[in-house]
């Protein structure tokens, strides 16, 4: 960057927060704000099963690159990727969590919390409101639902800043890959010990945690009333993913009132599924261009330049 008005412009490790070294955030300002175009930040979640270190912030640098080449940019002011502590793996092969590590041992809500928190951070920071779309891939995506689930996380854990912040919810989520009823991805998996144990590692072994952390069970009419687009991106080659969990969230919606089609009667609260090419990691990782198609879809059924609702 040659100067303060070169664009784009970017942040990397902006600490949000001093709970720990993984509390970043990379954040890229492509251009100039726009008075003649409405504009939409972009925040992206990434995923790993609340565990994998090899997977942070950095994974949406592919992608962003491109966004950043596409004409679709004009409509985003802002993109933003977070880091987040990670649960216990002591199992890694490469990268061993150590229980020293406050980055490294998290359990429920502190992975909420961080979201929120840099969510908040960037709020304040930047001043668009409700005005982003968050995107999250794998249990990012779960994480991008329990923002719209609610805003805390639970009377009984110890009440903090973090967890009572007035965070204002996205007016939309592009869901990637994602987890939305952990209960039934445990049963879909069940001769595969390492599922239970990754969720087990991130909120306990109290399947009745599992159930009311799953997006299916958000009462979205109480806890997110100006929700306006919700896109479900899937591939059909997702190795770790059964498409049954997209079949759950899209079920769970619909009962909710959100709308399908070209003729929703009230174009008020979209919703809609995206078909990805690739395996889990590969629509970010080697294909970064999926990613890519699903966000700009979305970009412009908020923007009102697609079906669904502008605003």
């Amino acid at each position: 960057m040659s100067g303060t008005d070169a664009y784009p412009q970017y942040l990397k490790d902006v600490h949000y927060s001093d709970d720990s070294d993984l509390n970043t955030l990379e954040i890229c300002i492509p251009h100039q704000s726009s008075t003649t175009e409405k504009q939409v930040w972009l925040i992206f979640i990434h995923g790993g099963a609340w565990q994998d270190p090899e997977i942070d912030a950095s994974s949406f640098r592919k992608t962003q690159e491109l966004l950043l080449k596409s004409e679709d940019i004009k409509y985003i002011s802002g993109l933003a990727s977070i880091n987040y502590r990670l649960s216990p793996y002591p199992s890694h092969s490469r990268d061993p969590s150590n229980p020293s590590d406050p980055s490294r041992n998290a359990k429920h809500p502190v992975h909420i919390k961080d979201v929120l928190a840099a969510i908040l951070f960037l709020q304040e920071k930047y001043g668009f409101d409700d005005r982003y779309i968050l995107a999250g891939h794998s249990c990012g995506a779960t994480l991008a639902f329990q923002v719209a689930m609610k805003r805390y996380w639970g009377s009984q854990y110890e009440s903090t800043f973090a967890l009572e912040m007035n965070v204002v919810p996205p007016m939309a989520i592009l869901a990637v890959e994602g987890i939305y009823d952990i209960p039934a991805m445990i049963k879909h998996h069940n001769r595969q010990p390492e599922y239970k144990e990754f969720v087990t590692n991130a909120f306990g072994s109290d399947e009745a945690v599992w159930k009311a952390v799953s997006p299916v069970h958000g009462g979205y009419d109480d806890s997110w009333p100006d929700g306006t687009v919700v896109v479900l991106a899937h591939s059909y080659e997702d190795e770790l993913v059964e498409w049954e969990q997209v079949e759950l969230m899209y079920r769970a919606m619909k009962t909710q009132g959100w709308e399908e089609g070209l003729e929703a009667p009230s174009k008020k609260r979209w919703l809609d599924w995206f078909e990805l090419g690739g395996k889990h990691d590969e629509v970010w990782k080697e294909y970064p261009t999926e990613l890519e198609r699903a966000i700009k879809a979305t970009v412009r059924m908020v923007m009102g330049k697609a079906p669904g609702i502008g605003r």
